[in-house]
């Protein structure tokens, strides 16, 4: 009974904490209590919608090249060779994103909706983790209002239904900062150090992650001269997976070396840009929701409130919360700037944390708003929410599975050249069209390798790397480019437009082909006849 009281009084300090007075109730947000049981009971509904959502979308969605890499790795019959397969450097995923994956699978018989089902209930935990970090200092219609907005960005739209670590990280992040906001607390101590150590174990970027709430405990030892043992204690136990799977981690930057195609795509320019991709945006606006969030963070925490002259000066607590916000809502720029130093690759999705500080801060910038303001927000951020829902269950009202094999088959078949050898020009889409196609077309659909032209026009061998390691775990049709064009001088090759940048063959065909004659064009494909010059397969 003492065990049961005990876990209600933690459940109850999660969802109850109330807001500081001077900032909710100063800009008119303070709400009657039977407007925030309607807010909780809107809160419910959004969760009801997102699981019905996401399981209407992880069962009409395909699987992709990334997810058919987690399908094969957590498809192993042992962990002993779930880890054998990733020190071979099949993926770049620690072993602790399988092992969840694995569980899953062993749940469900569909396989779309069981990988992607942890991504759907982490995405879940992350809306009531960010509605509970905002409610404690705006109120119940500004945390609404946060996590409502969370459904306009690339985390729900994307992350939320894919079988990838990054909604689970999301997850974790998100109660690492609820159990920040409640320290010194020791059992919310102690549940933030889970909170990385479990983030960590999901992907390895997340170390990065971790450096705001070190920014902000710094500040805490700057200006209380307290030095928070247990705080730091979980901050660094946070790291303790990377240890623990480091060999694994150096294996996978040996194997793909110095060319891994994520070294050289990403540059300091693109940051402006992964601030729009958050939004699904441009990078115009994705700089503008970032100075909006920066300011937001730094009026609501670092700024003297006017109406509340009693306080000669922000609480440290005040100052550390805000710390933290910032270095979350930088994170991209914090995360470049480290990768740059250790010489590792960067993409959009190793910070998406940031996704989160955004949400948050924008909720800081609304608790200094008044209401009409504040309505107008949220006028904007339903209707953009709506059309893009709307628009999704106009796209899957059948609710069945599309294969993106079916339609490649009969768009082949029409062309009256249905009996040659169809080759796939992008590895990352011939591995789902090799997935689902039917066995008859299995056959005669093919990915052409060849490492060192893949370098020479790419730039990278990150693909022919890793399809060498794929098909000895994944039924596929991969032959060597001189081999396959010496026994076939003529034969398909399909392309989908606009590409997605891995596609070297079209290019060199264009110099060693006798001939490469379009033969069928829609607007997202094309299909061309290729005919081998007789003298030289080269």
């Amino acid at each position: 009974m003492r065990t049961f009281r005990s876990a209600r009084s933690t459940t109850e300090a999660f969802f109850t904490a109330s807001p500081r007075a001077d900032n909710a109730a100063a800009a008119g947000h303070e709400l009657p209590a039977s407007s925030k049981k309607l807010i909780l009971g809107l809160m419910v509904a959004l969760v009801i919608y997102v699981i019905v959502r996401g399981l209407a979308a992880a069962a009409t969605k395909p699987l992709w090249m990334d997810e058919l890499f987690t399908l094969t790795v957590s498809s192993q019959p042992t962990l002993r060779a779930l880890w054998a397969v990733l020190a071979r450097a099949m993926d770049g995923q620690p072993p602790g994103f399988y092992v969840v994956e694995r569980v899953a699978c062993s749940l469900f018989h569909n396989k779309e909706i069981a990988l992607r089902l942890p991504a759907i209930l982490a995405f879940l935990c992350t809306l009531v983790c960010v509605f509970v970090f905002v409610k404690k200092r705006s109120g119940e219609l500004i945390a609404f209002l946060c996590t409502f907005l969370l459904l306009s960005t690339i985390l729900f739209q994307r992350y939320a239904v894919e079988a990838r670590p990054y909604s689970m990280l999301m997850a974790c992040i998100a109660f690492a900062l609820v159990c920040y906001q409640r320290l010194p607390s020791r059992f919310w101590t102690a549940m933030l150090g889970i909170s990385l150590v479990l983030a960590q174990a999901l992907h390895y970027y997340a170390v990065f992650a971790i450096v705001p709430f070190g920014l902000a405990e710094a500040v805490v030892l700057l200006r209380t001269r307290q030095f928070r043992w247990g705080v730091w204690l979980a901050l660094a136990c946070g790291a303790i997976p990377l240890v623990f799977f480091w060999p694994l981690l150096a294996n996978f930057k040996a194997y793909y070396g110095a060319h891994y195609y994520r070294y050289a795509t990403y540059t300091a320019t693109s940051l402006p840009s992964s601030y729009g991709a958050y939004f699904l945006t441009d990078s115009a606006f994705g700089a503008a929701v970032f100075a909006l969030a920066v300011a937001g963070v730094i009026g609501s925490y670092l700024l003297l409130r006017p109406n509340n002259p009693s306080e000669g000066k922000v609480r440290d607590a005040d100052v550390a919360e805000g710390t933290l916000l910032l270095a979350l809502v930088a994170l991209p720029i914090i995360t470049f700037c480290l990768v740059k130093i250790v010489h590792g690759g960067m993409r959009d999705a190793y910070a998406l944390s940031a996704v989160i500080g955004i949400a948050i801060a924008l909720g800081c910038a609304l608790s200094l708003a008044r209401p009409p303001v504040v309505a107008l927000f949220a006028l904007f951020v339903f209707s953009s929410v709506g059309v893009r829902e709307l628009n999704f269950w106009r796209a899957n009202h059948s609710l069945r599975l599309a294969s993106p094999a079916t339609a490649v088959e009969k768009f082949v078949q029409s062309s009256g050249y249905g009996d040659l050898p169809v080759v796939v020009s992008s590895g990352m889409a011939y591995t789902p069209l090799a997935h689902y196609a039917s066995p008859a077309f299995f056959q005669q659909v093919f990915y052409l390798m060849d490492e060192e032209k893949e370098l020479h026009y790419q730039g990278t061998d990150t693909f022919d790397r890793q399809v060498v390691l794929l098909r000895d775990y994944m039924p596929l049709q991969v032959r060597d480019f001189a081999g396959f064009t010496s026994a076939h001088r003529v034969f398909l090759i399909y392309g989908e437009e606009p590409g997605d940048g891995y596609n070297w063959l079209p290019q060199h065909l264009s110099h060693v082909a006798s001939s490469v004659r379009s033969v069928m064009v829609e607007p997202y494909r094309r299909l061309s006849l290729v005919t081998m010059k007789e003298e030289t397969s080269h």
